[in-house]
């Protein structure tokens, strides 16, 4: 159990995760969703690599990548609703996932780093 808690075990849990996800995308050619990316289904997995890195070091930097992931969900809101006059759900959800994804990615290798120096 403590190797998938150190830092080379969340990285093994990121490749196995994008295997699987890329497997599944190869056996469901024809009735995988056209919009969805491999990216969007790791978001979680960065997530829970993210927090299983707290205690060996990464706590400090956590609450603000929270806080910042819920900057990056009002802002998103914002621009939408002043460039587009309105708000839509899918065309706002894309975009907050997508930059989720951005977000999270650089979010675990700043834990990451926290934990290896």
């Amino acid at each position: 159990m403590a190797f998938w808690a150190s830092p080379a075990g969340q990285l093994a849990i990121l490749a196995i995760g994008w295997l699987i996800i890329r497997a599944s995308k190869r056996v469901l050619k024809r009735r995988w969703p056209t919009g969805l990316s491999t990216w969007d289904l790791m978001t979680p997995l960065l997530i829970l690599c993210s927090v299983i890195l707290v205690p060996a070091g990464a706590g400090i930097i956590l609450p603000w990548l929270v806080i910042g992931w819920m900057s990056v969900g009002i802002l998103v809101t914002l621009i939408q609703a002043v460039h587009n006059k309105e708000l839509l759900y899918s065309t706002f959800f894309k975009t907050f996932w997508r930059l989720t994804d951005l977000f999270w990615a650089l979010g675990f290798v700043v834990c990451f780093l926290l934990v290896i120096s």
